[in-house]
C-alpha cells in the first residue's frame, strides 16, 4: 500500500501532483490522508495495521508536529519519505526514513520535490511557490523558463486560489476537499491546461473567492508601528480568506508583520502571522511559544490562542520586529 499524507494547501497538493505524475501508483493500492491547511498532525491518522509494510510519503507538514507518530510508524512501514520546509528539530536518523527538509525562508515543499525530480514538472512547483506567497522566488523560476508576464499572472492566480481553498477550521468550510482538488488537478498535464479549461476548478474557485472577498470592505484593523492586527468574525468566509488576506497585506506593507486573528466558536482566536517582507523570519519562533503554534520562518500560526493571550501575543510580535 502507498500512503500519501499531505497538507491541504497549494504547496501540499502540488507537491503530491508532481510526485505522482513522476511515480504513478494504482488507485486500488493508494490511500490519501489530508485535511484543512491547519490540520498538520496528520500522521496520527494511520494505524499500525494500515502502516504494515506500507510505503509512506509525507508532504508539507511539520515533522515536529508528527515526530511521535513517525517514530511509531517506522516500526511498521517499509519506508517513509518526508518532504517539508517547516521546523524539524526532532528529526531522527533511521534507515527507513528519507527526509528532504529545508527550512529556508525562500523555499517551499513543492520546490524541494521538484529538485528531486530534476524539475520535470516544475510548472506545478512554480504555482505552489506563488500560492505560498514566495512571489519573488516564483518569478525567478518562471523567468528561467522564459514565461511571459501574462503566463506568470495566470500561475500566480491559480496558486493563490488553490491555497485559498485550504483555509478553514473544518472540511465543511472548504469549497473542495483537498483530496478531491488533488484528483481534479491530476487530470491536467500542466497548470496552463487547468486555466485553458473553462469548466475547471480554477473558474469555480475564482468565483468563490470573489464572493468571499465582498465581505472585506469594513475590516477591523489596528495599526501599530511594527504590525497590523486584523480581527475577523467567526464565519466560514472569514476563515477562508484569512490566509490570502494576510499575504495581500504583508505584500502591501512590507515593513510590518501582519496578524490575522479569526474568532473561533469557543471564543478563542485562530492566529495567522506573516513576518515582514523585509524581515522574513521569526514567525515560527514566535508562534511556537504558544501551545498550539508552529509554522515556518516567514509564515506561522496558532490554532487556538486563548482570548486573553492576544495582547501578550501582539506584544511579542512588537518586541521581535521592533
Amino acid at each position: 500500500m502507498y500512503i500519501d499524507i499531505f497538507n491541504g494547501d497549494a504547496d501540499g497538493i502540488l507537491s503530491l501532483i508532481q510526485l505522482r505524475k513522476a511515480l504513478p501508483v494504482a488507485s486500488d493500492n493508494h490511500r490519501l490522508i489530508t485535511g484543512v491547511k491547519r490540520d498538520i498532525s496528520l500522521c496520527k491518522n494511520i494505524s499500525n495495521q494500515d502502516a504494515n509494510d506500507a510505503v509512506v510519503t509525507v508532504l508539507d507538514i511539520s515533522y515536529d508536529k508528527n515526530y511521535q507518530d513517525i517514530e511509531r510508524l517506522l516500526e511498521c512501514v517499509s519506508q517513509i519519505t518526508y518532504f517539508d520546509h517547516h521546523q524539524a528539530d526532532k528529526l531522527i536518523s533511521n534507515p527507513k526514513l528519507k527526509a528532504h527538509i529545508n527550512t529556508s525562508a525562500d523555499i517551499c515543499t513543492a520546490l524541494i520535490v521538484s529538485s528531486r525530480l530534476d524539475k520535470k514538472y516544475h510548472l506545478w512547483a512554480i504555482v505552489a511557490a506563488y500560492g505560498d506567497n514566495l512571489h519573488h522566488v516564483a518569478d525567478s523560476e518562471a523567468d528561467l523558463l522564459k514565461l511571459k508576464s501574462e503566463q506568470k499572472a495566470q500561475l500566480k492566480e491559480l496558486g493563490m486560489l488553490i491555497n485559498y481553498n485550504g483555509y478553514g477550521s473544518m472540511i465543511d468550510d472548504l469549497y473542495y476537499h483537498p483530496a478531491d482538488l488533488y484528483h481534479e488537478l491530476m487530470k491536467y498535464e500542466t497548470p496552463f491546461e487547468v486555466i485553458a479549461d473553462k469548466h475547471s476548478c480554477f473558474y469555480k474557485l475564482r468565483q468563490d473567492y470573489e464572493n468571499d472577498s465582498k465581505n472585506l470592505d469594513n475590516l477591523d484593523i489596528q495599526d501599530f508601528d511594527e504590525l497590523k492586527l486584523v480581527k475577523l468574525p467567526d464565519q466560514p468566509w472569514a476563515r477562508r480568506v484569512s490566509g490570502t488576506l494576510g499575504n495581500d497585506l504583508v505584500n502591501k506593507y512590507r515593513d510590518k508583520a501582519i496578524i490575522i486573528a479569526t474568532t473561533k466558536d469557543n471564543g478563542n482566536y485562530l492566529i495567522s502571522l506573516r513576518a515582514p517582507k523585509n524581515k522574513p523570519f521569526g514567525a515560527a519562533d514566535i508562534c511556537s511559544q504558544f501551545a498550539t503554534g508552529g509554522g515556518r520562518e516567514a509564515a506561522a500560526g496558532i490554532n487556538d490562542l486563548l482570548k486573553w493571550e492576544l495582547d501578550k501575543f501582539v506584544n511579542k510580535v512588537q518586541r521581535y520586529y521592533g
